[in-house]
């Protein structure tokens, strides 16, 4: 059954009805072109209708094989239609009439002689296609997983996609499942679930809590921005009420699941008053959470009610261990200071396999000097549009450097006691950068991180001359028992001379480390005595240690310091109103230019009305190249008026003595950031000496070890060696032994010779292989 952590959404898919495309286009050829290049369009014409037929069962097919190639090659088919054959009312063009219902309210039906309207349907329905394939992945393995989450960002980047360059193009009224505001919510929605299968994926992996909350944070954030989307007043009682509160349900259990896990990662810490107070917030959450389940389903409900469970039943034992154990105090959510960060993983994807460049439809059907007026037409308006921008970016570059230049609004910022932003700009360069620096890599906490990295080299330092001693220590006492049990017989090199260099070398390296570990008791020692210095070495904190820039007791002037200032905050706001037009501007241009599709009108002209045309067309754009002037003209006029009051502003606040109180009150902050990127040299210098040393005592203990090793074969083969010739001499003394008894039979009544055979020949006695020492140990 599915779960609130699980469950999913695809986006339906929009019907529609037939259409006749071969006819009208094939008596346009022919009108325009000529009866015999109409024929030879017939096969493509016949391609295209019987696409379009087949897309037409995609809301009811969707998962078809083959489904989604085929709606992306159709909308493929109707970008060479769009740059070839006008569609519209018009006479003399295709009169097609294109007719599809609305995804979400299917009784609504649009019906436009627009081809946008149907590339942007056939789009909406490849995403929804594609959402449906996410969904239909099995999500309870890895693989499916990331398959899922690849679909959804596919999804997602399309929705985007038709946003920016059909919807627009879409004649009005625009069908409400294709507005910016739905398409945007889709979009969100489909990167939402993308977020979510990555989110699931690291549970799967079991990835550190702190790791799952991150992804769950950001699953949260992105489903509130789908709720949000959905609450728009151009959305209101659009989708049914499910989509909504599915929304807004996901997004309230994954916050909960943002305060379980965090809850987890406290209770590693041993932090169990702040692990009550998250898990109390959970419990909270979930309040809320259980009221948005109702709006989905009972099934939800359910599932959400096993979270509450889990989570109750964490919260008891967090609560038993802090009343028997730990007796902390549990201090309010809101005073615990957790800010947990989400952490985005997903992305629109951009459409593929869309490119009709590929395609061999209807290449008879475009002239040359239609495509070569084309060409002439876009080269003139991307030399307009080039211009413009140019003129607004250089326009925005003076306003940053002139403002750069009279350090603006950074002084004015400096006279509000609760923002650091200003008095932070009276910090010297060098020191600003320092404490930017330093804290970027973390601080003391980074300090404190390659220390106890260093602690746990040096506990496999110790580790490793530990099993190097053991090593040679076995080798000595097997020696000592051979030497005991052989005498003089063994004669191999005494295990203390022949190890002799490997202990050397394990006494030089203890005396290196218990002289590193001196130097370590120092560093421990200096961070503890600057732990609250070092804990200021951040901007923010500096900043408001420094003197404020504040207004003088008595003016001696005309000027009075509340008009100067408000003066020069109003001006700022005029600059700044007019960066936001000039962004408008821009935003006009780029939407004027993507909508400046002037193909069809080339087609229907002659050639000689080319340029005229050219001309009319690019009318369209001298308002905008107007405004631009005029807002740069406007913001030249206003720099001069702020310039001239920031001369005034100085004056009176004196600035210059302000910025030299903050240089002699940087001195002790300089000092500290000087202590702390010396200290973090020598932390960098212990660091690499034990890595190193770790690197040659891993070394020297697998040389300890191979020579103990080579011993022990030598030794093995010493001992058989002396076993041998004892055997052979015990040999020698029984054939002796019995040669004598020989001798006493004879001289006592033998029997006659001929009861016994020849006696043997005296066989040389084994002769013992000579003894060798040990091969001596390996060099240092």
């Amino acid at each position: 059954m599915p779960s609130a952590l699980s469950v999913l959404l695809a986006i339906h898919c929009k019907k529609t009805e037939s259409v006749d495309l071969k006819t009208p286009i094939h008596k346009y050829i022919a009108l325009t072109y000529s009866e015999t290049e109409a024929r030879e369009a017939e096969d493509d014409l016949e391609t295209i209708q019987q696409l379009r037929s087949t897309i037409a069962n995609a809301s009811t097919n969707g998962m078809q094989p083959g489904m989604r190639d085929s709606l992306a090659k159709y909308c493929r088919c109707l970008t060479a239609i769009e740059t070839r054959f006008p569609i519209s009312k018009e006479k003399g063009h295709a009169q097609v009439a294109f007719t599809w219902y609305d995804a979400f309210k299917s009784s609504k039906k649009h019906t436009q002689y627009n081809v946008h309207l149907e590339k942007a349907c056939v789009m909406f329905n490849l995403g929804a296609v594609i959402s449906q394939q996410g969904l239909a992945c099995d999500r309870t393995t890895p693989d499916g997983l990331i398959t899922a989450s690849k679909h959804f960002q596919e999804a997602a980047g399309l929705y985007a996609f038709i946003q920016e360059a059909e919807a627009n193009k879409v004649d009005a009224p625009k069908p409400q499942d294709l507005s910016a505001d739905c398409l945007s919510v889709m979009e969100k929605l489909m990167l939402a679930q993308a977020q979510e299968c990555v989110y699931h994926k690291a549970v799967m992996d079991k990835k550190s809590p702190t790791v799952i909350a991150r992804l769950a944070k950001q699953v949260a954030v992105m489903y509130e921005g789908v709720t949000r989307g959905f609450g728009l007043s151009s959305l209101s009682g659009y989708f049914d009420k499910s989509w909504p509160a599915h929304a807004a349900m996901k997004g309230s259990v994954f916050q909960v699941e943002v305060l379980s896990q965090t809850a987890k990662a406290l209770q590693a810490e041993d932090n169990i008053a702040h692990q009550v107070s998250v898990l109390r917030e959970a419990f909270a959450v979930l309040q809320n959470t259980k009221k948005l389940a109702k709006a989905v389903g009972a099934d939800m409900v359910d599932s959400v009610s096993k979270v509450q469970e889990g989570v109750v039943a964490a919260l008891a034992r967090a609560e038993k261990d802090n009343n028997t154990i730990y007796l902390q105090r549990v201090p309010a959510f809101g005073d615990t200071g957790i800010n947990i960060q989400g952490a985005l993983l997903v992305k629109n994807y951009p459409p593929t396999n869309l490119d009709a460049s590929t395609d061999n439809l209807f290449s008879s059907l475009v002239p040359d000097s239609s495509a070569k007026s084309l060409s002439k037409y876009t080269d003139a308006v991307d030399g307009v549009t080039r211009d413009a921008r140019d003129r607004l970016a250089a326009a925005t570059d003076t306003a940053r450097t002139r403002l750069k230049e009279m350090e603006l609004p950074e002084m004015l910022e400096a006279l509000d006691p609760r923002s650091s932003k200003g008095t932070a700009s009276a910090l010297p360069s060098a020191l600003l950068a320092d404490l930017e620096e330093i804290q970027t890599i973390g601080g003391v906490t980074h300090i404190q991180g390659i220390l106890a990295e260093i602690g746990e080299l040096k506990r496999t330092c110790e580790e490793e001359l530990v099993a190097a001693a053991n090593a040679l220590n076995a080798d000595a006492q097997a020696d000592a028992e051979a030497r005991a049990k052989y005498n003089d017989q063994f004669r191999a090199t005494p295990a203390p001379t022949a190890a002799k260099s490997y202990w050397d070398r394990i006494a030089q390296f203890r005396a290196s480390l218990a002289q590193a570990a001196a130097s370590d008791e120092g560093v421990m020692d200096q961070l503890a005595q600057h732990q609250e210095g070092f804990a200021a070495l951040a901007v923010d904190a500096a900043a408001l240690k420094l003197p404020r820039l504040q207004a003088p007791m008595v003016t001696t002037g005309d000027e009075d310091p509340a008009v100067v200032v408000a003066s020069l905050r109003r001006d700022l706001e005029a600059l700044q109103a007019l960066a936001s037009e000039r962004s408008g501007i821009e935003e006009a241009l780029n939407d004027l230019k993507a909508k400046d599709n002037i193909l069809p009108k080339i087609m229907s002209v002659n050639q000689q009305a080319h340029d005229s045309l050219f001309a009319s067309e690019l009318k369209k754009y001298d308002v905008l190249v107007a405004d631009i002037k005029r807002n740069s003209e406007a913001q030249t006029e206003l720099l001069a008026r702020i310039g001239n009051q920031n001369k005034v502003f100085r004056e009176v606040f004196d600035v210059h003595g302000w910025r030299a109180a903050c240089e002699a009150a940087a001195a002790g902050i300089r000092e500290e950031a000087r202590t702390f990127k010396g200290l973090l040299d020598h932390c960098s210098e212990g660091l690499r000496f034990y890595l190193g040393m770790h690197e040659v005592e891993r070394r020297c203990r697998q040389e300890a070890e191979d020579f103990a090793f080579t011993r022990s074969v030598q030794r093995d083969e010493l001992k058989q060696d002396i076993e041998r010739s004892k055997r052979a001499e015990e040999a020698d003394q029984l054939a002796r032994r019995m040669a004598m008894a020989n001798m006493h039979s004879q001289q006592s009544a033998p029997p006659p010779a001929a009861a016994y055979p020849a006696p043997p020949m005296t066989s040389t006695p084994y002769a013992p292989q000579p003894s060798h020492p040990y091969a001596p140990p390996p060099p240092p």
